[in-house]
């Protein structure tokens, strides 16, 4: 962060023409009505106040150093007190040093400058708390602006994330093809037709009912799962195989609504589309030190021709994850030989489920 005295020309002339203001006082008083003579009131005058302007200068670091967000409120007190300490000990002890060199003559300005150390002692105390206060001010209004900056920019994402949530929830291709399916089998199957109306309701239902922040347990974003696995089975038959694989501790750990979706939507897009073999899709889900670890492993054919994507997929989850965890590392992919496979950590959270 920059130092705010020299952050541009304006605060140089704010800061200086204050001092400036303050040696102007302070030479009224020793001159009009102390009676001194000037040249000792003006040398008296920017003695002082020019080596206290320079100290609060090389304040801006034991302040920028002793953030009471950061650090415990009692180092940061002993911060301030040591600096304060020295800072006094160096002001009055050279202000003195060169008043007294110059002025030694002079009896009536010598008493004075010694009787009024206890005086200097409390405007310089004063001075400090001041600028101390001026610079913390400062430093959380640069936060401020940043974090009004950062809850923007989080909220336009937000948006952006939602809409592309929606967009890679319902997929037009997905629901043509299951009314496709859903109309064969009344004719060759109606209880099964029957079946699959109700799983493809009940999924479209959970699809559009929660937006991109609401947290739901993994237990029910497994049901979901399965009815659209389910409903792709019909289509598939054989060919589509999968099973899940949790462990005991995982079903109630709370995780982002239609988080899992997308990942199950490129294992059937990219791999059983695409694949002229089965194709299994596992899913293993273990708790572990605080953080819910998932993998979904998918087969696929590296010798079909790709499918051209949009990339929302696992985009939209790095990005969610991110705004809702502030962590971009929870989300891994990995090819080995036939087999693709997503990892995913998601800590342990208190939000309230839907």
């Amino acid at each position: 962060m920059q130092h705010p005295v020299f952050l541009n020309t304006r605060s140089v002339s704010v800061y200086f023409g204050l001092w400036a203001l303050i040696a102007g006082v302070h030479f009224s008083v020793f001159y009009f009505v102390c009676f001194l003579p000037v040249e000792v009131s003006i040398a008296d005058s920017l003695v002082f106040n020019g080596l206290f302007c320079s100290a609060g200068i090389s304040m801006w670091y034991i302040v920028r150093y002793s953030i009471p967000d950061q650090k415990n409120i009692w180092n940061v007190i002993f911060n301030h007190l040591s600096f304060l300490t020295l800072t006094m000990a160096v002001w009055i002890g050279l202000s003195y040093t060169v008043l007294s060199t110059g002025f030694a003559h002079n009896k009536v300005f010598m008493d004075l400058l010694v009787v009024s150390i206890p005086y200097e002692v409390i405007l310089g105390i004063i001075f400090y708390t001041v600028i101390a206060l001026t610079y913390y001010l400062f430093i959380y209004y640069i936060n401020l602006q940043e974090k009004v900056k950062v809850e923007s920019r989080r909220r336009e994402v937000l948006k952006e994330t939602e809409l592309n949530m929606l967009k890679s929830q319902i997929n037009p291709h997905f629901l043509f093809n299951s009314l496709n399916s859903i109309s064969s089998l009344t004719i060759t199957n109606p209880d099964k037709a029957r079946d699959m109306v109700i799983k493809l309701s009940d999924f479209l239902r959970y699809s559009v009912s929660h937006n991109a922040t609401s947290f739901t347990t993994l237990e029910k974003e497994m049901v979901n799962i399965r009815h659209y696995l389910e409903i792709e089975k019909v289509r598939f038959g054989d060919k589509l195989l999968f099973s899940f694989n949790l462990a005991g501790d995982c079903a109630a750990h709370q995780i982002p609504v239609m988080l899992l979706q997308p990942l199950f939507e490129n294992a059937i897009k990219h791999g059983v589309y695409e694949s002229t073999e089965q194709v299994s899709i596992v899913m293993d889900c273990v708790y572990k030190a605080g953080y819910l670890e998932i993998s979904i492993v998918n087969d696929f054919d590296p010798n079909a021709h790709a499918r051209k994507g949009t990339g929302i997929g696992l985009k939209n989850i790095r990005e969610r994850l991110r705004l809702l965890y502030k962590n971009d590392k929870l989300l891994r992919t990995a090819v080995e030989g036939t087999r693709f496979s997503v990892f995913l950590s998601l800590p342990n959270t208190e939000i309230k489920t839907v």
